[in-house]
């Protein structure tokens, strides 16, 4: 199991510490700044590295990283049966090592639901009403009265 903490540990520093002296293995993602594409690909890497099937982590990312934009706001929230906001639950260097002897993802998840949160639903309504305007202005000069 070293031998693999290493090979893990050597694959995490590649991707860089994002301005941080060390790696934190308590928490890869959240506490190291992997969001979005970059903990994306940093899973491919692993699973290709390790022949490991992240299938199931790729089916509840929402639970340990960002997966989109903007950095630093969870849009997508996993919800639990009595209609809380289940928080992050870190990936810490245990579970990496125990999922790459497995060959697959070996954790498993509360139930619950997903829904996205509020300011991201607000965010994308003033994005359409600021592209209707724009697009009803667009049209007017070149449609509009002469």
């Amino acid at each position: 199991m070293m031998a693999i903490r290493d090979e893990i540990l050597s694959l995490l520093t590649a991707y860089g510490l994002h301005g941080q002296k060390r790696l934190d293995c308590s928490d890869i993602f959240i506490a190291n700044g992997f969001e979005g594409d970059d903990a994306s690909e940093l899973v491919d890497d692993f699973a290709k590295h390790f022949n490991v099937d992240m299938t199931r982590l790729f089916e509840h990312w929402y639970f340990h990283y960002i997966g989109d934009e903007p950095p630093g706001h969870r849009r997508v929230l996993p919800i639990d049966v009595h209609g809380k906001v289940l928080p992050f639950i870190p990936v810490n260097i245990d579970m990496l090592a125990t999922s790459a002897e497995a060959g697959k993802w070996v954790f498993s998840y509360p139930e619950h639901t997903v829904r996205t949160s509020l300011r991201s639903r607000l965010a994308l309504i003033g994005f359409c009403s600021v592209l209707t305007v724009a697009l009803t202005s667009y049209l007017r000069t070149f449609f509009g009265p002469t």
